[in-house]
């Protein structure tokens, strides 16, 4: 019995030993150095993504990495915040932070600052919502001292999916009841998941041999299978196997929440927006908020249209900021249904699900509108 148990404990030690050694061998030749274009470029730049990430579920990818200004995958400085110069931040998601992504959007931004000597700094990160804009608002004034006169936030239509689907499980609060963080997601291959880049990151920026990094590949390759391993099987006994996939947040699942009426999901997200802007608000330093939204290709089709978005978040902002005077709220689906912009359906990039718009409308429509209302 005590022979058979021996020999039984041996066989399986070699058994994973032997895959073990398999899996060495598929990792030596598997090329990971052809990952480096895809990969951070710093130590610094792995270790300030993390701290903020952790923070606020996720910031701007790696390829916003630059040497000695780790801060622009945070935020990009327009032109610097000077306590001689009215300030303004842009917040938002993919929508502001396409800003810096257009070549003729940047320049006619950085124009506008020069030339009226504002201090301006845009934070727009993609998939951004209320509650990670919150978030980042607090990181801004206490890690950079950020304190703006204005404040331009966009709020997009699906920000609603976006805070129900993909942060309202993750939020953090103190013991006084204050949002102090969204969770990151670990292990779990979702879009926002940077486990597997930050760990290929630190290998291949390490000193160690040629050998030692192929061994930390093979450690973390056995660890990331079994983590995801489990990841799958908490979401197959909390969703069912039809619903394993719900926590990936696809954009169906998003838009899901403007095609359909739900009073307690419209609630819930009027409650995120209260919060950020009540936020806000309460910063003596800030002046102005102006709250920018626009309407998607689908708010616009016809209501017998299976695909019409039934809710529109710019009703929603409205609501809310009826009679609030420190708030004003530049409402492209009036400006649009009143005729005050020239508007048609080609504005928006072809086959974009989140119907983001060409450059050249970006620039003369969407930018110039919210620079006019600054002014104002």
């Amino acid at each position: 019995m005590k022979k058979n148990l021996i020999t039984l404990i041996v066989s399986t030690f070699l058994s994973f030993l032997l895959l073990y050694f398999l899996i060495f061998i598929k990792i030596y030749f598997k090329e990971h150095e052809k990952l480096r274009p895809t990969l951070f470029k710093s130590v610094e730049g792995v270790n300030f993504h993390k701290k903020y990430a952790k923070k606020m579920h996720h910031i701007r990818g790696n390829h916003w990495e630059v040497k000695n200004n780790l801060t622009n995958m945070l935020f990009s400085t327009i032109n610097e915040f000077s306590i001689n110069n009215k300030n303004i931040l842009f917040q938002g998601d993919s929508w502001i932070e396409q800003i810096n992504e257009y070549k003729k959007s940047e320049q006619k931004l950085d124009k506008f600052a020069k030339e009226n000597n504002y201090g301006l700094i845009n934070a727009g990160i993609t998939s951004f919502a209320p509650s990670l804009m919150q978030v980042q608002f607090e990181v801004l004034e206490n890690d950079f001292n950020i304190k703006p006169n204005i404040v331009v936030a966009y709020i997009d239509q699906t920000d609603i999916g976006d805070e129900i689907c993909r942060y309202k499980s993750s939020r953090v609060r103190d013991q006084n009841n204050n949002l102090i963080a969204v969770r990151n997601n670990s292990y779990s291959r979702t879009v926002f998941d940077y486990t597997q880049i930050y760990r290929w990151s630190e290998i291949l920026l390490s000193k160690d041999g040629k050998l030692i990094k192929k061994l930390k590949f093979t450690n973390f390759f056995i660890k990331f299978k079994i983590l995801r391993l489990v990841d799958k099987t908490n979401n197959i006994l909390k969703f069912g196997w039809k619903n394993r996939l719900s926590n990936k947040c696809f954009f169906h699942q998003i838009t899901n929440y403007l095609k359909n009426e739900d009073k307690e999901a419209l609630v819930y997200f009027e409650n995120r927006l209260l919060e950020y802007i009540n936020l806000l608000t309460k910063k003596d330093y800030i002046d102005k908020i102006i709250l920018v939204t626009f309407p998607h290709k689908n708010n616009l089709l016809s209501k017998s249209n299976k695909e019409h978005y039934a809710i529109n978040v710019s009703d929603i902002v409205d609501q809310i900021v009826l009679n609030k005077k420190k708030i004003k709220h530049v409402n492209f689906t009036n400006l649009i249904l009143e005729k005050k912009i020239q508007f048609n359906n080609k504005i928006y990039r072809k086959f974009d699900p989140g119907s983001h718009l060409k450059e050249k409308y970006h620039v003369n429509i969407f930018l110039k509108t919210i620079l006019n209302n600054i002014e104002k």
